[in-house]
């Protein structure tokens, strides 16, 4: 071999480990970019999966919130329904009660609407033809008197002190009285 080929050979070999060395280094750097790539995909993907439960628990908590809600608004609803036909039967029951039945319940009504003497009473023109005779001493004891008017009313009776009228018919009174019937039910019932 010639000086020549020995200078080109060691020149080659000398090129031959810079290009070596440099591979390495671009492979070390390449490896370190692809770990810390991998390490921050990871974090990313860890991060992304936290934020996923924390949303899906938050999503179940507002449908069970949601469902809870409106299971206790059906409950009350029926609740509702259950008190009002307990008062609406009351009510028919009253009205169906015998004279003697109805009249009691009648003079009790009397006797806590009754402020004054001095005033009137109207009935309907039913209860005006079946008045007992207890009822109508118990309406004279209070210092009213029966008036020859009558009223187009269920049952129960007005009340007429000069010109104020106190509207004492079972469906004003029901009405009146619903929300605290309604009360003094719901704790009996539930």
């Amino acid at each position: 071999m010639n000086g020549l080929d020995k200078i080109i050979n060691e020149i080659c070999a000398e090129a031959q480990s810079v290009a070596d060395s440099l591979i390495a280094e671009a492979n070390r750097s390449a490896e370190a970019v692809t770990n810390r790539a991998t390490e921050k995909a990871e974090e990313i993907l860890k991060n992304a999966e936290k934020e996923a439960e924390t949303e899906y628990k938050k999503h179940i908590a507002m449908a069970q919130s949601a469902a809870e809600a409106s299971l206790k608004r059906a409950i009350l609803r029926e609740k509702q329904d259950v008190i009002s036909k307990i008062i609406d039967e009351a009510y028919n029951r009253i009205l169906s009660l015998n004279d003697e039945e109805y009249f009691k319940c009648m003079t009790k009504l009397l006797d806590k609407n009754c402020k004054r003497s001095g005033g009137e009473m109207i009935l309907s023109s039913k209860d005006k033809r079946r008045a007992t005779a207890e009822f109508i001493k118990a309406v004279e004891d209070k210092g009213l008197k029966i008036s020859n008017d009558i009223r187009d009313i269920d049952g129960g009776f007005i009340l007429v002190y000069n010109d104020i009228e106190e509207n004492c018919s079972l469906s004003a009174v029901m009405e009146d009285k619903r929300e605290s019937l309604n009360d003094e039910v719901n704790s009996f019932l539930f």
